[in-house]
């Protein structure tokens, strides 16, 4: 604000000492009349006016910024009268804004207030208040203000008629508002004043010319100023007929200026703003942006995607189709993206939406892949009308059929329990009730026991004893499993299949996992992969050491089997441990892992549960699988009777959850 106050009053003060100097005694007023309401704009306008250059980008330009960082506690300091100076500055401008506001209207108002109470005559298109007190002529607009007394004993010369009259004409009055709004403003600057008075005085040059272009004898007219040089005050708003220094306005009366001297002064004004404009507008230098090609662009942006229950996606909280959403991806503009997925929502969309999103990774477009479930803490709108509509179809068969059984499918109940774990307590109670009978789950199949050869009879008599199996031959020994793929080529088909990673518990990028298992070549490393609705979800661990000849344990469900033996020649060797039956544990190429067998039926629910997941069994609730923890979680909030089929271990069946 300071230097704006500072930059505004020193043009000002050219433009003025420019029109004292060369202008003001000049007879070329219609051009200083300009001149001066130029001078005004060009004041306030310059300062805020900016001027950009462009320059090239240097290397220099590119040199990292060191921050240092202080670990010091700064202690508050107590504030000085220099800290509240800007305040007090302020205030004292507001101050002077609002006294000048109040003269500019007090005026006004007191020439409205005469123009209203007086008596008026129109005399074309303008009008004469006749005022009681003893005035000097003025005008105010189209309005001309005469000593009642002296304008009805016609003691008012013709000429000041004619003077007063130019002023209304030319409009004059336009010219001192503008002025009196600009020094409520900028009153602080003197120079205001002094561009005022030289405005006022260039009106009376005008209308003094307009007097002696009517054909009024130029000494007679000068006698006439020379009486109404009475000094009564008069309001700033106005143009008083004895305004300023008689005697210059005798002079400059006399002053006749030739076009070649008009022309000549003109254009020296032309060099004077040029200037002032280069000298008080301000400067930035501002660097040219550089075009880098899509390829050599470190972005960073992540491409924001939702997936609610029915399947709709949402790009930036609209709504899109797989069409559109590639042709953004295509552009170039995003290196990762982020989806987050409704829990019920359709596994072929995520399908899609993950094989768009690898392709484009393995182009170079996308570098990060990362996948986030919505969770939800009840059941939704769609699942409610499911449930409702499965209870319906069965209650209306058990109706019919009241007496006798009616037959339930298996997927069925399953779906109706895991809808009906959940629910709240209110949307059980709105819920239909079930009216039907719930076929319990089957009961698991029994244990085959091994049944152990008869016992030969014993007999007296001699029995042939058979003869020993023969050898085998190296040539028809069972040839051992095809190894496991390596370390890095499974990490390379989880990446191309979108898989997410964690390391040690964090999550992690693709890269870091291939620089992983590079690094150790795979060993020492314990891997973990888990399916869910949206992919897969790999858990990589360094915390087991493994030695060579690791002990059989088990571990969060998985099963670490030592290396089987080398076959000799003389042994046949024993058959490869058998494949895991669920995604959830893979032979990932670091160790072999495995289910173990179902644990005996326990009569507390939970603690089945905790010892089935243990032993690496998968647990699902319809057609949906859970991790154990979403699992065990269930079954503790459960209100209700569960059941556990592990008929088609290890993959274990909930219901009501």
């Amino acid at each position: 604000m300071e230097w704006y106050i500072l930059k505004s009053g020193a043009i000002l003060a050219a433009l003025l000492l420019f029109y004292k100097l060369l202008l003001e005694k000049e007879n070329m007023h219609n051009f200083k009349r300009f001149y001066l309401l130029f001078a005004v704009v060009a004041a306030v306008g310059i300062p805020l006016i900016t001027l950009t250059t462009y320059v090239e980008p240097t290397a220099g330009n590119f040199d990292p910024v060191l921050f240092h960082y202080s670990e010091e506690i700064s202690v508050a300091e107590s504030k000085s009268f220099s800290d509240y100076m800007p305040h007090v500055l302020w205030a004292i401008y507001a101050g002077g804004v609002i006294f000048f506001s109040f003269k500019f209207i007090r005026n006004l108002r007191e020439i409205l207030l005469k123009i209203k109470i007086n008596p008026k005559i129109k005399k074309g298109i303008y009008t004469r208040v006749l005022l009681r007190e003893q005035v000097d002529p003025h005008t105010f607009f189209s309005y001309i203000f005469f000593n009642r007394k002296k304008y009805e004993q016609e003691q008012i010369p013709r000429e000041v008629i004619i003077h007063e009259e130019a002023h209304a004409r030319q409009k004059h009055s336009l010219d001192i508002l503008f002025v009196e709004l600009l020094q409520i403003m900028f009153w602080m600057n003197p120079l205001i004043i002094l561009l005022k008075d030289a405005v006022k005085l260039n009106h009376e040059f005008l209308a003094d010319k307009a007097v002696v272009e009517k054909g009024v004898h130029t000494a007679g007219y000068q006698k006439t100023l020379l009486q109404f040089s009475s000094g009564h005050l008069h309001s700033d708003l106005v143009n008083p007929i004895n305004y300023s220094s008689i005697k210059k306005r005798f002079k400059v009366m006399k002053t006749h200026t030739s076009k070649k001297a008009i022309w000549l002064r003109s254009i020296l004004i032309l060099p004077l703003i040029s200037l002032l404009f280069f000298s008080f507008s301000n400067k930035e230098i501002v660097e040219r942006e550089i075009n880098v090609l899509p390829a050599e662009t470190m972005n960073t942006t992540t491409l924001m995607l939702e997936v609610d229950n029915s399947g709709k996606f949402y790009f930036q909280k609209n709504e899109t189709n797989l069409a559109e959403l590639r042709k953004h991806i295509n552009n170039g503009s995003y290196t990762s993206y982020h989806i987050e997925v409704a829990e019920n929502a359709p596994s072929s969309i995520m399908i899609d939406l993950r094989q768009l999103m690898a392709q484009n990774r393995l182009a170079g477009s996308v570098a990060l892949c990362t996948t986030k479930t919505a969770m939800q803490d009840k059941a939704t709108p769609e699942m409610m009308a499911e449930y409702n509509r499965l209870v319906k179809y069965y209650n209306a068969l058990q109706n019919a059929n009241p007496e006798g059984e009616i037959q339930v499918k298996q997927e069925d109940i399953n779906r109706i329990m895991a809808i009906l774990g959940r629910m709240t307590p209110e949307q059980k109670e709105n819920a239909e009730q079930i009216k039907f009978d719930v076929p319990p789950p089957p009961p698991p199949a029994p244990t085959p026991q091994p049944q152990s050869p008869p016992a030969p009879e014993k007999s007296s008599k001699n029995v042939d004893v058979p003869p020993a199996p023969p050898a085998p031959v190296m040539g028809n020994m069972q040839a051992p499993p095809p190894p496991p793929p390596s370390p890095m080529e499974s990490v390379k088909d989880w990446i191309e299949e979108g898989a997410e990673f964690f390391y040690n518990g964090k999550k992690t990028t693709d890269q870091n996992v291939l620089e992983i298992v590079k690094k150790n070549g795979g060993k020492n490393l314990e891997v973990r992969v888990e399916e869910n609705p949206t992919g897969k979800t790999v858990k990589i661990s360094d915390k087991k050491s493994l030695n060579h000849n690791p002990p059989t344990s088990s571990r969060d469900g998985l099963k670490i089997l030592p290396a089987p033996p080398v076959p000799s020649e003389n042994k046949q060797p024993p058959p490869p441990p058998a494949p895991p039956k669920t995604s959830s544990s893979e032979n990932l190429g670091f160790i072999y892992t495995a289910a173990q067998s179902p644990p005996s039926q326990n009569s507390n629910t939970l603690e089945y549960v905790i010892d089935l997941a243990k032993r690496g069994a998968n647990f699902y609730i319809g057609p949906h699988k859970y991790s154990h923890e979403e699992a065990i979680r269930m079954v503790k909030k459960s209100t209700n009777e569960v059941s556990i089929d592990v008929s088609k271990y290890p993959d274990v069946i909930l219901g009501g959850c």
